[in-house]
């Protein structure tokens, strides 16, 4: 077995929010973060801070699905899989709830994520979300 190899990377995230008749939302966060690559799995971890709170996200990229860990302020698994609805889950104050995701694009490639999927909440469409995740070496 390989040893895995960690890089330090600058990372922007620019994500977009789309809710039914509300208007859209961009969010822009530039961090740095670590990327570890075991095998040909990539893995990019990185914190940001969001109402006083941080938060940790390890996303697992490949080309043919994700998968989105946020620990810390905000608690959630969102598996997103090109033209496949998968079940995740967000925890609240109240409980955890049952989130699922339709992906409709998702592409990977080395220092660029994109991802565009529906967000869906007791089997109506919460919001559209587009993801982009671009790292590179930091110096």
């Amino acid at each position: 077995m390989s040893t895995p190899v960690q890089k330090t990377v600058k990372v922007q995230l620019v994500s977009t929010i789309r809710h039914p008749n509300v208007q859209e939302e961009t969010i822009n966060i530039k961090t740095k973060g670590i990327l570890t690559l075991k095998g040909e799995q990539n893995y990019l971890v990185y914190e940001e801070s969001q109402n006083e709170k941080t938060i940790r996200t390890t996303v697992k990229l490949s080309g043919q699905n994700a998968l989105i860990l946020r620990s810390g302020g905000v608690k959630m698994r969102l598996p997103l899989e090109r033209g496949e609805f998968q079940t995740g889950s967000y925890e609240t104050q109240y409980g955890t709830m049952i989130i699922t995701t339709n992906t409709k694009h998702l592409h990977f490639e080395v220092g660029r994520f994109q991802v565009e999927y529906e967000l869906i909440i007791n089997e109506e469409v919460a919001g559209t979300y587009t993801l982009e995740l671009t790292y590179t070496e930091a110096e």
